[in-house]
């Protein structure tokens, strides 16, 4: 084919170019017809068309056209970067590396074309393939850089396969570099580094140690090298020259904790003396180890003296006592651990950090010195208090987050309870007047907040919610209260109102992956189905996106020179393939799109399990990885890191579970599909036998949460399911037999009262949750939710029996299973119009006009309009139940 990449080529395609760059995609399919039926062997044009119906969802359309195109073995460069276009946004980069593997079967010789192809095996981890052809470059154009993309395919393929990596991989890596560094005058910092893994990776800690001592090597800053040296000595097990650097490190950033960690850890490591005098005249050796507690005190006097207004030799010292106090060694050369953060709080407690560094030191103490700091903090708080002044209020707030954090708050009685809390109160009064800043006025508002919410007492919530709004009317920008608010707005059962306040803080990016068990668990539960549909879409999209763009950064990488992002990027591009949230978004998708269909037959139904049946298969299941941030719940709580450890594994463990309930919920109506036309039920029943060993079983186990926060409460998803789950698998197994029973003759007797009688239960344990005491329970919203799914699920599957395929002497069975279901979705009806009724009620009997923008009638109406959204799918699952019942029922 020749080459079309001439000025006039250029002109025709110019307006189709546009067309696709405005995203104007139809605009585009009708100038790519325009141009072939002029020219119908256009090919780059038939590409372009292709793109844009891509774009357009016409995925099918779209592969037959590139199929076509690819037929005639194009070879001119924009055809086939067009394609590669294609399959890239098809998420099928597998299909790119033939393109030019073709098209060098013509020109073998052609750079650009090897280039391509070595980044089409980078796009799927062709490691071998790509070393191969890297090697195919260097020969080619003896390039520098084209040896290094050999390299660190070589170091790829013996991470792969270690054994391989160190017989081979490792060491040819090691040579190509070696050899490049040889003839090139000066080496790039990514070059150095790459260098230095090979080593590493080959176990050659020393020389790696020698190339960072030697002088030439200064394309590295000190710091940085400092801290591979320390790297390196600690893979060897050198815990003095690790000292001596640590050292060194502090005395030239004397406020790096994370060094000050380093050299406590290597001290206590080698210590052989534990006698502490106060020697003011101590010398540093900086050329030997510190083995005594007297050298380590020693440094940090001196880097305190030497090191100015800085917080690192302060809070080391308090790091140091504690430290000593858990190894029973007496200090002698500071004072008591209380008295050390005490005299931490006066010089640093107007600082915004201060509690922050000092909580990791209060949590090491014992219950008597935590007693013991409680009493010399509030004598210090009852002295600032009298004090006036921007920095005198700051230091309280500090104070407040101390004394709250080690429970003092929580050991007074109720009345001085009530005292301390309208005192935090007033003050955040008084700072809404100054000027302190947002961040300040934050710990006031989040302290009195945490107070009233640890009761999870709805009218002490609705308190904390007014006050935390009145913060956000004039801080819109204070994060932390906002997803306060939205948690407490969720654990109320008011999804509006949550809805609206969470999008104040725009979440972009990958926050939408890190931030995913924020609000959007509370949509499907709490009844706004079509809020979830959409996020569930908009997060489809973006993992998408993210899929696709973070491949071309790994290709970016490597034509930047940039090695060591590759590996970073490739695990982004893992741990985003592999989300937890990814898969509970497309499972929970895939299942709305049932819930919202407007399906009325078992064939409309049987439509739709085939177009999402390769989706459902493709969703992840096995070795999900949890992405969420869960440190964004900011609590003022001894219990913080428990809390935050617990509520990563108890929430990846309870979507784990949800994932699978999904997954067998969605699998299960496929099987019964195919059931309809084949009398095997194997794969049936082991889809229920499984369920039952991963999902029923476990979900019972579930530890109980009932004693913590209310966030963490939000993001166990099974707590509520796991009163359903058993009903879901005894559901798949009776709607198995009755496919045997209508459709394939079984001479079993059928009964539905398995099924009706559980449901049944399940009603009457929805309303003993949702109402009590003639009001409702917003907070147990979710059984409702979850008992309308279910009753869904049990239409989808009996629906299967309601088909062309059924026995004439058998509906009368399957019109008997109907006439159940209706009965069953009449109960849940009632129930969801005597919650309406009492949400009504409350809402006249406590409610006046004054107060339609209260936090109690934003309550309220969001709770009526749940139920609104509940009756609605109820009906359209009524009219699906009759409509099928209709079908069975003789023709007059």
């Amino acid at each position: 084919m020749a080459n079309r990449r001439d000025p006039q080529t250029e002109r025709k395609l110019r307006p189709l170019y546009d067309a696709l760059d405005n995203l104007n995609n139809k605009q585009a399919i009708q100038r790519a017809d325009k141009i072939l039926k002029k020219e119908k062997d256009f090919h780059c044009a038939k590409v372009l068309k292709a793109l844009a119906m891509v774009r357009l969802m016409k995925t099918q359309e779209a592969l037959a056209l590139l199929d076509e195109v690819k037929s005639h073995f194009p070879l001119d460069e924009s055809t086939l970067q067009a394609m590669s276009v294609c399959y890239k946004e098809l998420l099928q980069p597998e299909l790119i590396p033939e393109l030019y593997e073709t098209a060098l079967k013509y020109t073998p010789n052609s750079e650009d074309f090897l280039t391509q192809l070595f980044m089409g095996y980078v796009r799927i981890k062709e490691y071998k393939k790509q070393q191969q052809v890297a090697t195919r470059l260097h020969k080619l154009t003896s390039t520098t850089a084209y040896s290094y993309w050999n390299a660190v395919s070589l170091v790829f393929m013996g991470k792969e396969n270690p054994d391989l990596g160190k017989v081979m991989c490792f060491p040819l890596a090691l040579k190509i570099i070696e050899k490049s560094k040889e003839k090139s005058s000066e080496v790039a910092e990514e070059v150095f580094r790459l260098y230095l893994e090979v080593l590493e990776l080959m176990g050659k800690s020393e020389k790696a140690i020698e190339e960072l001592d030697d002088p030439k090597n200064v394309i590295i800053d000190e710091r940085e090298r400092r801290r591979l040296k320390i790297h390196f000595h600690k893979l060897l097990g050198n815990t003095e020259q690790c000292n001596i650097l640590y050292k060194q490190a502090l005395i030239a950033e004397p406020d790096c904790y994370d060094s000050y960690r380093g050299y406590f850890d290597t001290s206590f490591e080698l210590l052989t003396d534990t006698t502490s005098l106060h020697d003011t005249g101590f010398q540093v050796d900086l050329q030997k180890a510190d083995t005594s507690v007297q050298q380590m005190t020693g440094l940090l006097l001196k880097l305190a003296e030497d090191g100015g207004p800085a917080r690192g030799p302060e809070l080391a010292k308090a790091e140091l006592v504690v430290r000593l106090q858990e190894k029973n060694i007496e200090m002698c050369a500071f004072a008591s651990s209380s008295l050390l953060v005490l005299e931490y709080v006066q010089k640093f407690g107007h600082k915004l950090c201060c509690y922050d560094d000092l909580r990791v030191i209060i949590e090491r103490l014992k219950d008597s010195e935590k007693q013991e700091l409680i009493q010399i903090l509030e004598e210090y708080r009852v002295s600032v208090k009298e004090s006036n002044g921007t920095k005198a209020m700051q230091r309280l707030a500090s104070l407040h987050m101390l004394l709250h954090h080690l429970g003092k708050y929580k050991a007074l009685e109720p009345e001085q309870q009530f005292i301390a809390l309208e005192e935090i109160k007033n003050f955040h009064n008084i700072t809404l007047e100054g000027d302190l800043g947002c961040a300040y006025i934050d710990a006031f508002v989040l302290l009195y907040s945490w107070q009233k919410c640890d009761s999870k007492n709805k009218p002490e919530m609705v308190d904390s919610i007014k006050l935390l709004m009145t913060k956000l009317e004039q801080f819109p920008e204070a994060s932390a209260c906002r997803l306060l608010v939205t948690r407490l707005y969720e654990y109320l059962g008011a999804i509006g109102p949550a809805v609206e306040v969470y999008n104040g803080l725009d979440t972009k990016s990958i926050q939408l992956d890190s931030l995913a068990h924020i609000l959007y668990p509370s949509l499907i539960p709490l009844g706004a189905y079509n809020r979830a549909d959409k996020q569930a879409r908009q997060m489809e999209a973006f993992y998408r996106t993210n899929e696709r763009e973070v491949l071309e950064y790994i290709v970016k990488s490597y034509l930047c020179g940039k090695f060591n992002k590759v590996s970073e990027l490739f695990d982004l591009h893992r741990s985003l393939a592999y989300s937890i949230s990814k898969s509970v978004f497309l499972l929970d998708k895939l299942w709305l799109s049932f819930i919202l269909s407007s399906a009325n037959s078992w064939d409309q139904i049987e439509t739709l399990l085939e177009a999402t049946r390769a989706e459902i298969t493709a969703v992840k299941t096995d070795n999900l990885v949890d992405n969420r941030d869960y440190s964004v719940n900011e609590v003022c709580d001894a219990r913080h890191q428990e809390i935050a450890t617990l509520q990563a594994t108890t929430s990846y463990s309870h979507d784990t579970l949800y994932v699978n309930m999904r997954h067998f919920m969605l699998s299960s109506l496929l099987s019964l599909q195919d059931a309809t036309t084949s009398k095997d039920e194997a794969n049936l029943d082991n889809l229920v036998s499984q369920f039952r060993s991963d999902v029923v079983e476990k979900a019972a186990n579930l530890p109980d949460l009932e004693g913590y926060p209310m966030y963490i409460m939000l993001s166990q998803s099974m707590i509520v399911w796991n009163v359903y789950l058993e009903t879901l698998a005894s559901i798949v197994t009776e709607s198995k037999n009755l496919i045997q029973h209508c459709i394939h003759g079984s001479s079993t007797q059928f009964t539905a009262a398995n099924v009706t009688s559980k449901i049944s239960e399940l009603i009457s344990r929805t309303r003993s949750e949702l109402i009590v005491d003639d009001t409702i329970n917003s907070s147990k919203l979710p059984f409702l939710s979850s008992l309308i799914q279910t009753a869904y699920f049990a239409v989808l599957c009996h629906s299967c029996c309601v088909t062309g395929r059924i026995q004439r002497k058998k509906r009368g069975v399957a019109e008997g299973v109907m006439s159940s279901l209706k009965s069953i979705l009449a109960d849940i009806k009632s129930l969801c119009e005597d919650c309406h009724s009492i949400a009504t009620k409350h809402k006249l009997e406590n409610l006046t006009i004054d107060k339609d923008d209260s936090v109690d009638s934003r309550i309220t109406s969001s709770l009526e309009w749940s139920l609104d959204e509940m009756s609605g799918i109820l009906g359209k699952l009524s009219t699906l139940v009759n409509t099928l019942h209709s079908r069975l029922q003789p023709k007059s």
